[in-house]
Formats: structure tokens, sequence, C-alpha cells
């Protein structure tokens, strides 16, 4: 029998993961400003260390957001590729996962507007954070790049949850993003998660790559998932949100 804490649960849970996704891209933008905008105060630093600092940055906010009470509330997801392969796994209701995405997107809308109040001309001077290609690196390459280090993200959080009450998911996730920002960020682009780049791209106006970042991460998804469902590998043991419809089991 549901109690009427857990009928209040999810809109809190829903409200966290839109909070969550406006740091993270607030973070992601301010590390973006400080290092790339040509005013900025590290601007003069090596790109490799520049993008180190954009790592840092996004996964420390991830990290230390998840072991937030609002973060402990939602799960931390912050990403609708996150988001779909719990609903894959069995773990997240449809509701939840279409209301988990729609705060991460609005997140991400709210986080490039306060960073442009914080920031001004520089966010001009970075396109308000629009992730793109980098230089040489066509389509097909962007496309493999961000669904391999989407898949990368994705199977990590898996092997993590199929463990009991893993305590050290948030700061190995953060260190992930961040290994696979510095790896990625010059090439492909570094992103794994729409939300990160729905708020700069509907912002700035410029559309040309957002269906590759858009498209990659959900495609990982339905890998991740299907791949586990036919290893038979990893099932989730701890999760938020878990809808019993589901099977869901455990939560942290």
């Amino acid at each position: 029998m549901n109690t009427g804490k857990s009928r209040e649960w999810p809109p809190a849970a829903w409200l966290a993961e839109l909070l969550g996704t406006a740091l993270l891209v607030l973070a992601a933008l301010s590390a973006i400003a400080l290092t790339m905008a040509p005013a900025g105060p590290l601007h003069s630093w090596p790109i490799t260390l520049r993008v180190a600092v954009i790592g840092v940055a996004v996964g420390g906010t991830v990290a230390v957001f998840a072991v937030s009470p609002p973060g402990k509330r939602s799960g931390a997801h912050l990403n609708p590729a996150v988001s779909l392969l719990m609903a894959l796994r069995g773990v997240l209701s449809v509701r939840d996962t279409v209301a988990y995405a729609v705060a991460q997107l609005a997140g991400s809308v709210a986080g490039v507007l306060v960073a442009r109040l914080l920031w001004g001309h520089w966010m001009r001077d970075v396109s308000d954070g629009v992730i793109r290609p980098g230089p040489g690196v066509g389509t097909a390459g962007t496309i493999v790049g961000e669904t391999a280090t989407s898949l990368v993200l994705l199977l990590v959080l898996s092997w993590l949850v199929s463990k009991p009450r893993p305590r050290e998911t948030p700061w190995v996730i953060g260190a992930v993003i961040l290994v696979l920002i510095v790896l990625t960020g010059t090439t492909s682009g570094g992103s794994f998660n729409p939300a990160r780049d729905f708020g700069p791209y509907v912002l700035s106006g410029d559309f040309r790559y957002f269906w590759i970042y858009l498209l990659a991460p959900m495609v990982a998804a339905l890998l991740a998932a299907g791949g586990l469902r036919v290893a038979g590998a990893w099932k989730p043991r701890t999760c938020k949100l878990c809808d019993p419809a589901f099977g869901g089991v455990g939560v942290t």
C-alpha cells in the first residue's frame, strides 16, 4: 500500500532533477566562459588543461549533487539517457521517466539563463556553450564518439547500481565524466547528455548539430539496456522511484 509520503515523492524528485540539471549546466557553462571566452582568465591555458577544468566542473557537480539531499531524493539522473536506461531496465515508470526528462530539459534552459546573467558577453562569445564537433571531425565521427562515450558512462552506471548500496557511485561517475570529457572534448564534443545541450541549443537558436547530441546518448541507452538484457547481467539493485509494477528493487 502506498502512503501519503510515497504519493508526494515523485513531484519532489522531479523538482530535484530540474534543480540538479540547472546546476550542472550552470557549472559547465561557467567553466566554458572562464576557459574558452577570449576575455576569460584561463583562456591562455593549454587546451587540454582548459578541457580538464570543464570536466572537473561537470563531473564534480554531478558527484556533489548526487550526495546532496535533493540528489538523494531523485537519484541524480540529470540526463535523459540515464532515465531512459533505468526505464528500460525496469526500475523507473513511464510517468516518472517522462517527468524526469521534462524536468531535465527545463533545468537546462534555466541553467543557461542564469549563466547569461552571471557572465554576460562572455556567454555570447562562447555561443552559450553550444557543443560542436572538433575540427576535422565529421558527422559520422561525432555520432560514433558520442554514442561510444555515452555507452561507457551508462555501462559503468549499470555495473555500479547492480551492487547493494554502492556508496562510491557518485564519485566514480563524476570521475568517468571527467575522463570522457578530457578524452573527447576536442573531438566529438564530450557531451553524452541531451539535457546538457538542450538549453544552449534552444536559446542560441543554433540547431545544426542538435540532433546528433540528442540522438547518440539515447541510442546508447537502447544499446546498453538491450545488451544487458541479452546477457542477463547487472540487474539493478539500487534505484530511486522504483516502481513495483516494473519490478523495482531497493532504494538507496
